[in-house]
This record gives structure tokens, C-alpha cells and sequence, in this order.
């Protein structure tokens, strides 16, 4: 009543002249580019046989890339179709949804940009340095409003396709999800679960469990058929008898916790829960209460955790671990010798990933970079990480399989796996596999037929798919593959005390000898050139700053098993090692693609060095194939950059270890 002008009057615009002038230009701007926009999306979620695939249907241009902008808001995870899928199309999915959809009360939504990839968007990422980051800024522009519109004629066109899971779910039969499952601690690890091919309602299967390689997530595509480089089944083809689990370890990508390793404490915790969970599952076949059947594979950190969970969970029925440790201490710090290339590989692939671990192995890694050593606390973490003298408890039936090339993970771990757990009071069945593969670069023929995956089925399908708790599926005890790809086989294993090993060759007796300058990396032993780096740094090549020895060898025998090379020596200089490898003269390759650290004192006095070299296969065919013992100042698989000294070295020995040519044969 007092203010005149009060009533009566149009109200003011919430919104400025200019913020209503910006969204007419956009309307305009939006409805001209999609009357020009030349893409056309019909976005559509089927099931498969317990698979959500999905497909945007993208029509009328070519070059299309394909981007999740917004993933599954429930939890759920999206793997685009990898080019070595059965069923591989461009731009198709597989979709995992989180275990709180499957019944479809509750929806779970995703999007994916689909765009053009034009010329000028070529050039933007091929340029140094900025290209990387060039691909990620257009796929932000094209999801911002007017100005992607303005830039399409340039950048591409693009559309955004919506998804719902209540479009497909719920289903009658099993399909395969995700679910962060609480562990023992409280501690949330993310499990993906696949069912076996063709199950329905409640039909029950055996579980295999696929553990991933360090830095690596849990498989979540359905269709791959390999993992960890073929050396073991992916998710397809275990699913032709079993169900399938993958997880993501502790500590990295969407489990919670610290890494610890594969540690009994923790991880083998986690594998104990995740039986739990399997076992109250109304698609696992069980053997009693609590007691899913359920086997194991997996390479590396995924062939670590098998050995340490199977001993500490007897529910456990068979296990299938590739290119493992027995010990991490004995592995990355052998002789007290720190291996500095694949101990910084590994350090940068967790820093890579993410992932989130325990503190130690950050300083140990540095430390050992830095120094060459590692500090007790480190060792102890170590010594309680992986299977070690657990073995003595384990009753699951294993298969080891081991790399003649790997130089993390050498021969040796197999071998001390396997005594230990012969050794065991269980009688539990072992066999094992040599193939020329794991931490390293297979350099040599990897031979026609590598019996991995057929022996890890054979094995898998006695035990776990068959139910049997006696005797031994039908494969070789022993299979063991040499230089020229040639597969053997037989029935005794090459552990300590074998009657595999035949009568030692002592190849050098009392050579001369010479003087070793010791520098790091010049002349020394790797990278090897015929890898690529950063992986060549921890292979073994040919030295030029070497004391050589020519080492004759026997036609028609196959050495096998651990060299011992002994000599004496006198020197100064802050080193703590020589390195001693062989070289074939044939390929000019060090065999094994393995050096061995051996331990030196260089306070002027006369000393003594014995040692068994890493083992070896190695066929003696015909008269040019024969070796060179090299005596090297460094090499880059133990690198010290600080390690300098000279060294006068007389008296080497070297005896070569041999196979029985009774007690194997060739794989036919």
C-alpha cells in the first residue's frame, strides 16, 4: 500500500538478457548441427548366454570412435571388444552390472560418446608430447554444449548413447556381474562373476578362480580366451565347463585395502572370503557345506596367490600357478644382489596403476635402486609375502608352469616349489611345465606346440571339473622344451636328487683366466638389442668387457638343470659382484637370457667364488653348437651405478649338468 509501483507490473526475468540470448543461440546452433549431424545411434543391451552385450548401433559415418563418458552409476563395468575377441566388432561391449540391479527394481545408467575422428583430429594427437592429452580435450568438446556443436564441421560429429539396465533386467537365467564383496577385515574387493556356458536357473557348476597379474584388474571380458600372453585360459574358454571369478586385487583398482604382496595374512584372506561367497552361491556346485568345488589359474601375481591360498584353505581342489615364486627374497635380492630393472618395472606399473600399497616396497625398490640393498624390514616383508614354507601344509594338486626365460621368476622357484611340497606329508600330486616365455622375451623358437592350456585343462578337468580326489590326470609328469623349440617329456621332475640328471659334464677345468675392469654398464652384459626396451633391461646379452672361456660341449646331449662355476680371484674396488652367464656361439645369445650375480670381495686378498648358476635347457644337436663362459663387470638386470673396482680372476671351473637320455623322451 505504501509503494506505488509495487503492483500491477510484469515481473524481471530470473535470467540475464545475456544468459537468455546464449541459450537461443544454442537452441539454434543444437538444432542446426542435428539436422546436419550425420550419425545415427540405436543403443540396445541383449543377453548372451549370461553376457549383457551391448551396441550403439552407430549408422552414416565412418571412422568412429567410441568413449565412456559416464560409467555405470551403480558400481558396473564396461569392457569395449578387443580385437582378439570371438566376437569382435568395433565399438560393441561387454556390460558387468553391479550385483544390486539383477533384479530390476533399481536401474544402472552408462553413456558412451560415439564421434567422428577427423583428419585435423589426426594431427592434433600426432603431435610430440601434446598428442596424448590432444585426444582427451576433443572428446571434452564434444560433450560441451553450442561450442561442440560450432566445432563439429572440424573436430567430427557426435552423438551420446544412453543405457538402462532395467532394459534387460531382470533375466530368468544367470548372468554374469560385479560385487564389491567385504572381506575378512571389513576390507570391499571387487569380484566379478561369470556363469558357466548354457547354465539355467539353478543348475550348479565347478568355480575356477582367475587371479591377475600385478598392476593388472580381474578380467572382465567375457570373451577372451587368453591371459598373462596365452600362458593361461581367459574367461571364454574356462567358461565351456565352469563358472568363472576375477577379481581385483587388495589394494588396486576398485578393491579397497593396501597391498600386501599376496600375503597369507591378506590376500590368501581374501581368496578364503571369496570361497565363502562362492559357496553361497545357488549356481556353484558344492562338495559339502561352505565347500564350493573350485580351482585356480593365473600367471605371476595371479600364480603367487594360488600357492599361498591352497596352502592355507584346504577347500581349495586343484591349482595351476605359471611363472611364480617360492621367494620374493630369493627372487629379487639373490646372494644379496638386488635386481634393479624388473624391481623398478614393477615399482612404476603399481605407480601407474594406482595402486595403493604397503610402504615398504616403495623404500625397498628405492633403496635397492639406490644402494643394491635391502634393508631388514624390507627382507621380513618379503620373507612373509607368497608360499615359502606354507608348502608343507598344501594338499591341492598343482601344476607348475615356469619360464626357461623368465628373469624374475627363474627355474629355480619352480623347483623349490615343487621339493617342498613333495616333501609334505599329503602326497600331493605335482607336475610341471618348461616353456620359453614369462618375465622376459622368449628369443629363441618357442616350439609348434607349447602344451600350456592343454595340460592346465587336463589337469583342471580331473580334479575340479571331474571330482577326482585319487591318482593323476594323463599328461607328463615333466615337460621341459630347449633352445631349438623342441618339446620333451618325462616322468621323473628335475628336482634335487633326480634320477633325470645324468653324469655332470665338466666342460672347464683350471682356466687361465684374466684382469676385469668393473664399471657400470659399459661393456657389461644387457640390454639385449633384440628386445624392446624397457623389458631388454633385464635380459642378459653378450659382454664385451668379459674374461671369455670357450666351453665344448657333447653332441647329442641335452644339459639341463644348474651350471657351478667356481674360480678364484684377487682385486680392489668398492664392488660386491662379477656376473657370470653363457653364451651360445651359434646365436650369439645368452642362454636363458640369464646372468647370474656372483658375490666377491675386493679387499686385495686371494679369494675363492663357488656357485650354481641359473638352470639351463640346452641341446648340444651338432658340433656348432657349443657355448662361451663369460666372467662380466655388470649387467643391467642388477645394475649399481656406483660399483667400481679391478679384479684378477684364475683357476675357473665350470661343470654343466645333464639329462639322462634314458629318463625323457621327445613330445610326440
Amino acid at each position: 500500500m505504501l509503494d506505488p509501483f509495487s503492483g500491477g507490473l510484469p515481473r524481471p526475468a530470473v535470467d540475464s538478457p545475456l544468459a537468455l540470448t546464449f541459450a537461443a543461440l544454442q537452441r539454434r546452433t543444437s538444432a542446426s548441427a542435428l539436422a546436419s549431424n550425420p550419425i545415427a545411434i540405436n543403443p540396445v543391451l541383449v543377453i548372451n548366454d549370461g553376457i549383457i552385450d551391448g551396441t550403439t548401433n552407430a549408422t552414416g559415418a565412418s571412422g568412429l570412435t567410441y568413449t565412456l563418458i559416464s560409467g555405470p552409476n551403480k558400481g558396473g563395468k564396461i569392457t569395449f571388444s578387443a580385437t582378439g575377441d570371438t566376437n569382435y566388432q568395433l565399438g560393441n561391449f561387454s556390460y558387468l552390472p553391479d550385483q544390486s540391479v539383477l533384479g530390476g527394481t533399481v536401474n544402472e545408467q552408462f553413456k558412451i560418446l560415439v564421434a567422428q575422428k577427423t583428419q585435423f583430429d589426426q594431427i592434433l594427437e600426432s603431435i610430440p608430447l601434446l598428442g596424448g592429452l590432444a585426444g582427451q580435450v576433443i572428446v571434452v568438446l564434444h560433450q560441451t554444449p553450442v561450442l561442440g556443436d560450432l566445432l563439429a564441421p572440424i573436430i567430427g560429429y557426435s552423438q551420446v548413447a544412453t543405457f538402462n539396465s532395467t532394459a534387460v533386467l531382470p533375466a530368468t537365467d544367470p548372468v554374469a556381474y560385479t560385487y564389491k564383496m567385504p572381506s575378512f577385515d571389513g576390507t570391499l574387493i571387487s569380484v566379478n562373476w561369470f556363469p558357466k556356458l548354457g547354465l539355467t536357473g539353478s543348475d550348479t557348476a565347478p568355480t575356477i578362480l582367475d587371479g591377475p597379474g600385478l598392476a593388472t584388474a580381474g578380467q572382465t571380458d567375457p570373451y577372451t580366451q587368453y591371459g598373462i600372453g596365452g600362458l593361461t585360459p581367459g574367461v571364454s574358454l574356462l567358461r565351456d565347463n565352469y563358472n568363472v571369478v576375477t577379481w581385483d586385487p587388495r589394494g588396486e583398482f576398485a578393491s579397497g585395502g593396501i597391498l600386501q604382496l599376496d600375503s597369507p595374512f591378506f590376500e590368501a584372506r581374501d581368496v578364503s572370503s571369496i570361497l565363502n561367497y562362492v559357496a553361497g552361491l545357488d549356481n556353484s556346485l558344492l562338495d559339502g557345506p561352505n565347500d564350493p568345488r573350485v580351482g585356480m589359474v593365473g600367471g605371476s601375481y595371479g600364480g603367487g596367490i594360488q600357492l599361498t591360498s591352497a596352502a592355507t584353505d584346504p577347500r581349495i581342489d586343484a591349482i595351476v600357478p605359471g611363472i611364480s615364486w617360492n621367494s620374493l627374497n630369493n627372487s629379487l635380492y639373490p646372494d644379496g644382489s638386488f635386481k634393479t630393472a624388473y624391481a623398478s618395472l614393477l615399482l612404476l606399473s603399481l605407480v601407474l596403476s594406482k595402486a595403493r600399497i604397503n610402504n615398504l616396497i616403495y623404500q625397498g625398490i628405492i633403496t635397492g635402486d639406490l644402494f643394491g640393498v635391502l634393508s631388514n624390514s624390507a627382507q621380513a616383508l618379503l620373507a612373509g609375502s607368497g608360499p615359502t614354507s606354507l608348502l608343507n601344509q598344501l594338499k591341492a594338486p598343482t601344476l607348475l608352469i615356469q619360464g626357461t626365460v623368465d628373469v624374475l621368476f627363474t627355474l629355480q622357484q619352480a623347483i623349490d616349489n615343487a621339493q617342498t611340497i613333495i616333501a609334505n606329508p599329503y602326497g600331493t600330486p605335482v607336475k610341471m611345465i618348461w616353456f620359453c616365455g614369462g618375465h622376459g622375451v622368449c628369443l629363441t623358437n618357442d616350439g609348434d606346440v607349447n602344451p600350456n592350456l592343454a595340460s592346465t585343462f587336463a589337469w583342471l578337468d580331473y580334479y575340479v571339473k571331474d571330482g577326482n580326489t585319487s591318482g593323476t590326470p594323463n599328461i607328463p609328469n615333466f615337460q621341459f622344451t630347449d633352445q631349438n623349440g623342441n618339446w620333451y617329456k618325462s616322468d621323473l621332475l628335475p628336482t634335487s636328487g633326480s634320477g633325470l640328471f645324468g653324469t655332470p659334464d665338466q666342460a672347464v677345468t683350471g682356466a687361465s683366466g684374466g684382469t676385469l675392469g668393473i664399471v657400470p654398464i659399459i661393456g657389461g652384459s644387457g640390454p639385449a638389442p633384440q628386445a624392446a626396451i624397457p623389458y631388454s633391461l633385464g635380459l642378459a646379452s653378450k659382454a664385451r668387457n668379459a674374461i671369455n672361456v670357450a666351453v665344448p660341449t657333447q653332441v647329442g646331449t641335452t644339459y639341463l638343470g644348474a651350471p657351478t662355476v667356481s674360480f678364484d680371484y684377487q682385486g680392489l674396488g668398492n664392488s660386491r659382484f662379477v656376473y657370470a652367464q653363457l653364451v651360445d656361439n651359434k646365436t650369439g645369445l645368452v642362454v636363458g637370457n640369464l646372468v647370474t650375480p656372483v658375490a666377491v670381495t675386493l679387499d686385495g686378498r686371494t679369494h675363492t667364488a663357488t656357485i650354481n648358476m641359473e638352470n639351463m635347457v640346452y641341446t648340444a644337436a651338432d658340433a656348432s653348437d657349443d657355448l662361451t663362459l663369460q666372467i662380466t663387470s655388470s649387467a643391467t638386470a642388477y645394475e649399481r651405478f656406483t660399483a667400481f673396482g679391478v679384479v684378477n680372476i684364475s683357476n675357473i671351473n665350470l661343470t654343466l649338468p645333464t639329462a639322462d637320455p634314458t629318463k625323457f623322451s621327445p613330445e610326440p
